[in-house]
């Protein structure tokens, strides 16, 4: 092998390791976002993982919730993701298409389109842990996920 196949060779190498531990980098690191100064009173919630808290989608809590304002006297306007509040199901979906687009969401999942004015978001999709746990699901799980709401009519 002459010197220049070999010099190639290791500098193609190299940049490979170097990609791969950076894209591993950026997959896991977290850091940013579990600094958030919410996490100071929050870390009994859990430190925020999975997709949404890597640090190159550059989100802090806030990006989700909502300026402090006031909080945490109440009334506050952090926006909390639940069917069990005032909140309105639009205002809380419409948080989430500030970075899904709801043209996108219809094509990766039929589901989203029949829901998007009736159900919000997080009763089906969990942000905060490592994995969604809709996103593990097979069509068969979906199916019977379905049927904590809909119920077979005869």
């Amino acid at each position: 092998m002459s010197r220049n196949n070999w010099l190639l060779m290791l500098s193609v190498g190299v940049l490979s390791l170097t990609l791969i531990s950076q894209a591993a980098h950026c997959a896991d690191s977290t850091e940013q976002i579990n600094n958030d100064s919410c996490m100071k009173c929050h870390k009994r919630n859990g430190k925020m993982q999975g997709h949404h808290a890597q640090d190159g989608l550059n989100l802090s809590c806030s990006s989700c919730h909502g300026e402090k304002g006031n909080h945490p006297k109440k009334p506050n306007n952090l926006m909390v993701f639940s069917a069990d509040n005032e909140i309105p199901l639009i205002a809380q979906n419409a948080v989430c298409l500030t970075c899904h687009r709801a043209t996108n969401l219809g094509k990766s999942e039929w589901t989203h389109n029949v829901h998007a004015q009736k159900v919000n978001c997080s009763s089906c999709h969990q942000l905060h842990p490592q994995t969604d746990p809709m996103m593990t699901l097979t069509a068969k799980q979906r199916s019977i996920e379905c049927q904590r709401c809909h119920s077979v009519q005869r």
